[in-house]
């Protein structure tokens, strides 16, 4: 404990002096827990979303981390940990803010089919894993969820440097600052708010500089959620 404290205290002053953002700095006290967790000796199970209604849902390479701190034996059935999370509205959520509203039953299945699951219990899995996905969700068995997002950082996101990647970013961020006076602001963190500002911003970004290669940005659009 007194070593995740000096953790969170380090993020801390990083934040505070500005070497990282908001957003990284929850996405590492996130990335924190998760390597707690193995390190307590729980037990992590691991899927994706190309399982998730396979030939129905498009997948959008995201990954899903679900725990008990309980289950510390992979013997455990997985049903213990996921069994009720379909019937968890924060849950769900998730799931419609990144696919839009869709059947539950798909939901269900995803997380009660032990097949979907594999588990992990050391940190080189869990980095694996994580290398693999532009957004990752960390979910206990009761329901609460956080988002793991150090991929999609700019940092480590090679297109954000581009002249495409550097202007979409600029002009998405525009599109959001200019709706806080609306009576609807727009949430990044939301994804129907997100493909809004996305679609506003590239509309504008064409107008502008017409020249820029709108299939790369169209391609990459993932990167700037």
């Amino acid at each position: 404990m007194k070593k995740q404290n000096l953790s969170e205290e380090f993020l801390r002053m990083q934040k505070l002096a500005g070497l990282i953002t908001e957003n990284q700095y929850k996405t590492r006290l996130n990335e924190n827990q998760a390597s707690d967790l193995i390190n307590d000796g729980v037990v992590l199970y691991v899927s994706d979303d190309s399982k998730l209604a396979p030939g129905f849902i498009k997948p959008k390479k995201v990954g899903f981390i679900v725990y008990n701190v309980a289950i510390k034996d992979t013997l455990k059935s997985i049903s213990s940990i996921t069994g009720t999370l379909s019937k968890k509205p924060e849950v769900a959520q998730v799931f419609n803010d990144n696919y839009g509203i869709i059947d539950i039953n798909y939901i269900t299945t995803f997380f009660t089919d032990s097949k979907n699951w594999n588990p992990i219990n050391s940190e080189n899995e869990l980095n694996n894993f994580m290398s693999k996905y532009s957004k990752i969700y960390l979910i206990s068995h009761n329901g609460n969820s956080s988002e793991l997002k150090e991929s999609l950082n700019e940092e480590f996101n090679p297109f954000l440097d581009t002249e495409e990647g550097g202007y979409m970013r600029e002009y998405i961020d525009d599109i959001v600052e200019d709706s806080m006076d609306e009576p609807e602001s727009l949430d990044l963190e939301y994804r129907s708010d997100f493909d809004m500002a996305f679609n506003l911003a590239l509309t504008k970004l064409k107008k502008d500089h017409p020249e820029l290669d709108f299939n790369a940005i169209e391609a990459n659009k993932e990167f700037f959620f």
